[in-house]
């Protein structure tokens, strides 16, 4: 089994959510990658990913969610918000400066409801 499950929401816009398994490192990182990669090129613009099930997250974790943003916001939009982090993750996230550029919510509906 992947380090990802998807998942959708058909809203407007519709939303893709990631359900990261497992702890992000150098061994799975470029799965999450290349997913992201996969689905933009299907035209998903708007996506999700819930940590909740993600003890721990190594810097190209950190990287990985860095590049999945450069590529969604190419329209100056706000197109990944982060989900269910752990505090652990979410500190984290604080001081290596993701949260200036990506939005966490304490689940993944209010995530969703934030596009």
């Amino acid at each position: 089994m992947g380090l990802v499950e998807i998942s959708h929401v058909q809203g407007q816009p519709p939303v893709t959510i990631f359900h990261l398994r497992d702890r992000v490192n150098l061994g799975n990182f470029a799965e999450i990658e290349a997913l992201a990669k996969e689905a933009y090129g299907y035209g998903v613009r708007d996506l999700v990913i819930d940590l909740s099930k993600t003890p721990s997250m190594t810097s190209i974790g950190i990287r990985a969610l860095m590049v999945i943003h450069r590529m969604l916001s190419q329209d100056g939009g706000q197109h990944l918000k982060l989900a269910s982090a752990t505090p652990q993750i979410s500190e984290m996230l604080e001081i290596a400066g993701i949260t200036q550029h990506i939005e966490i919510f304490p689940t993944v509906e209010d995530a969703v409801k934030s596009f």
